[in-house]
């Protein structure tokens, strides 16, 4: 089990306040040259730091353990994903347009949302779609301790479980992707499969539904993972009408040029299947 007295993100803020103080002393020519030593020292740990730090918020590295963001397939695949949901009425009408062009797809929610929409939750599972765990609150899970970590996604399974009848999820996306070895070994313990992306948009931003799929489109591949957003985090303020009209036109895009939308478990599954 890694249980680190210190998280990373602690670490390298440390490391940050010392090396400026140092610095600014040196300038005033008050550090000695010892302390310089350890200056140069420092700064090399920040630099490792952010090294780690990228790795911790970067999706397709396997830096901290193993996360599923690209599917190893020879089959034109490609799993579109939503996060955030359910959130009204974007979520319904992504539903809408899944249903209109008969493509199923993933929703990684969050706890607290899918408390207040049962209804969402359950029409995703009765229309054939895949749930992912989203976590409860959507907090980042570096800052988190463990019991935090583990009472964010076991909360959100018993809720999942609740609502739909069924076993909960055992996919989990952490929010913005973020896991570091603490947030992977809770993730492991708890039998979950944490699963990133290939595909971005930066739809959030609503930097336009012609970019939205251009950015997707231009970048998928066999077995790509498609991230996009349905919901707001808990915030629940946030337009996502961009992306409810960039995703029809990114599945009419996509199925002109031979891609087939499966769930990530599909994706999971047939990579597993190739690389046995």
């Amino acid at each position: 089990m890694f249980e680190p007295k210190l998280r990373l993100i602690s670490i390298l803020g440390l490391l940050t306040t010392v090396v400026v103080i140092s610095l600014v002393l040196d300038y005033l020519r008050i550090l000695r040259r010892p302390a310089r030593l350890g200056l140069g020292v420092a700064i090399l740990g920040i630099i490792a730091g952010f090294v780690f730090t990228l790795n911790a918020v970067l999706p397709g590295t396997d830096f901290y353990g193993p996360a599923f963001s690209e599917g190893d397939v020879t089959q034109k695949l490609v799993a579109l994903t939503f996060d955030d949901g359910p959130y009204p009425p974007y979520t319904g009408q992504i539903l809408d347009i899944l249903k209109e062009y008969q493509v199923p797809a993933t929703f990684f929610v969050i706890g607290k949302n899918a408390e207040k929409h049962p209804d969402l939750v359950k029409r995703i599972v009765a229309e054939g779609h895949q749930l992912g765990n989203h976590t409860y609150n959507h907090i980042d899970l570096l800052k988190a301790d463990r019991e935090t970590i583990a009472a964010e996604v076991d909360r959100t399974s018993a809720v999942l479980a609740a609502i739909t009848g069924q076993a909960p999820p055992r996919i989990v996306r952490p929010p913005h992707g973020f896991r570091d070895a603490v947030v992977m070994d809770v993730m492991a313990e708890k039998g979950l499969k944490v699963v990133e992306w290939s595909v971005m948009s930066r739809d959030w931003t609503s930097p336009g539904v012609d970019v939205i799929v251009a950015r997707t489109v231009s970048k998928v591949k066999n077995g790509s993972i498609i991230l996009l957003h349905d919901g707001d985090g808990v915030a629940a303020s946030a337009s996502r009408a961009q992306t409810v009209e960039a995703v029809r036109h990114i599945i009419r895009d996509l199925s002109a040029k031979g891609y087939r939308f499966v769930t990530v478990d599909e994706i999971l599954a047939k990579t597993e299947e190739k690389n046995r």
